[in-house]
């Protein structure tokens, strides 16, 4: 009997856990730090990172000298061979013995060229996680974008059932009128029309809705079916009272947008790709030694008795130290023309740096541009939308006194539900631009995953 309570509370837990997590409430940073988590995108970006940065721990690798190791040997053969160390025929068995080495080497003067690499693997490093944070942020708006069109398609379903819903009143107040003799036939086929135009409304809104959250759900790789979203606070109005300057904007993101950081880097970057060229013009140093003994079971005494070991390994015992010059001479023109290159493309980074800097002081006069207009707009349309609304009650009492007609009725009805739908979307591009402008403020911070979800 105790099982069986265990076993019947532990399934009412169990149901109740799966719905509570089938119906968590989203926010808009849970949506971006989710997807920061999980893209595959964003996760094959980070690597490209890794590999740069594991480029430049390299290039400081490659400051140290070479160190090379010949392994001892040992070998056994037969036949006719000459011995190597003794310089006379030997037959059958024959031990090659024990041989090995130990050497260096190091490029003393190349022109500085390992240590422009150094610097040019580590520009590319800080190039490629300003590329991660690029990304981090693009991903982050287009999730902000599909958010805001999730919110937008449900508050258009919301009107248009709103407006089914008033459809439905009118239909049972003109089908009662109609059997006492005050309306006649052709209102109740009339707003019998109206209400079928509502059912495909409502239809269309339910799969755009659907569509939208399909969207927001594959870009952040949520493997669900559905999602609901917390619709954040209304503070558009506040915040969009605030002038900006243009000027002002640019200065603050030109000191951290990452774009602009990689542009700056690809010319530092060409700069010393050029200098990392121009080296081969120059005289190269390098410096070697090496050590290297062996040991041979045939050698032997002047008495024809083998000789030790380690007196072998001491006599055999070979050292050297080289200093070797190389001067280019005539490269077939190669050298010219890999410096040739270079400079132009040092030339087109400087370009591509001024273009991205003119791109994005376009790109913030149309934001600022656009805040201001929308502004208005929604200053505008907020007494459009009263206006309407007290025009549609106004209209509801005169069609019920048979002042209006139920065409006029119809009339003020749409204009009020398309004012709606336009303030639906203008307070969704107020939501937009918000998040935009404080990005270019540099005031707005990626949200972190704090729980798997």
């Amino acid at each position: 009997m105790n099982k069986k309570i265990i076993l019947i509370c532990f399934s009412c837990f169990y149901v109740i856990y799966s719905v509570a997590q089938s119906q968590k409430l989203w926010t808009l940073d849970d949506c971006i730090a989710y997807a920061l988590e999980h893209n595959l995108t964003q996760q094959n970006q980070v690597f490209s990172a890794e590999i740069n940065e594991e480029q430049w721990e390299q290039a400081k690798r490659d400051l140290i000298p070479q160190i090379g190791v010949g392994l001892p040997s040992y070998s056994v053969s037969y036949g006719r061979r000459v011995d190597p160390i003794t310089n006379t025929i030997v037959d059958t068995r024959y031990v090659s013995g024990v041989n090995g080495s130990l050497s260096t080497s190091i490029v003393l003067f190349e022109t500085f060229k390992k240590w422009n690499t150094l610097t040019y693997k580590k520009i590319q490093f800080e190039s490629s996680k300003q590329t991660v944070l690029q990304y981090k942020y693009d991903l982050a708006f287009k999730i902000m974008t599909l958010f805001n069109d999730v919110l937008f398609y449900k508050g258009n379903l919301e009107i248009v059932m709103e407006q089914q819903k008033i459809n439905l009143l009118q239909y049972k107040l003109i089908t009662a009128q109609e059997k006492l003799g005050l309306k006649a036939k052709a209102d109740i086929y009339e707003i019998e029309a109206s209400i079928s135009s509502d059912e495909l409304n409502v239809l269309q809104a339910k799969n755009r809705l659907k569509e939208a959250k399909l969207s927001l759900l594959q870009e952040m790789n949520l493997d669900k079916i559905d999602i609901e979203l917390i619709v954040p606070t209304d503070d558009n109005v506040a915040f969009f009272e605030t002038s900006f300057s243009i000027d002002k904007v640019f200065a603050k993101a030109q000191q951290f947008l990452p774009n602009v950081q990689i542009s700056e880097n690809n010319i530092k970057a060409a700069e010393k790709n050029l200098a990392i060229t121009k080296a081969t013009f120059y005289p190269k140093i390098s410096f070697g030694a090496s050590v290297n003994t062996g040991y041979s079971p045939n050698r032997v005494d002047s008495n024809g008795s083998q000789i030790e070991f380690w007196e072998q390994i001491k006599t055999n015992t070979n050292k050297y130290i080289s200093l070797s010059l190389y001067i280019p001479v005539f490269g077939n023109g190669r050298t010219w023309s890999n410096t040739k290159i270079a400079r132009l493309n040092l030339q087109k980074a400087k370009v591509q740096f001024k273009q991205q800097n003119q791109v994005v002081y376009k790109e913030i006069q149309k934001l600022i541009q656009k805040n201001e207009a929308l502004l208005v707009e929604e200053q505008l349309n907020t007494k459009k939308l009263k206006h309407q609304e007290l025009a549609m009650e106004i209209a509801q009492k005169k069609f019920k006194s048979n002042l209006i007609t139920l065409y006029d009725l119809q009339t003020a009805n749409n204009r009020y539900t398309k004012t709606k739908m336009e303030q639906l979307q203008i307070k969704t591009q107020l939501s937009i631009q918000k998040r935009t402008l404080d990005f270019y403020n540099g005031t707005f911070i990626l949200p972190v995953d704090n729980e798997e979800n």
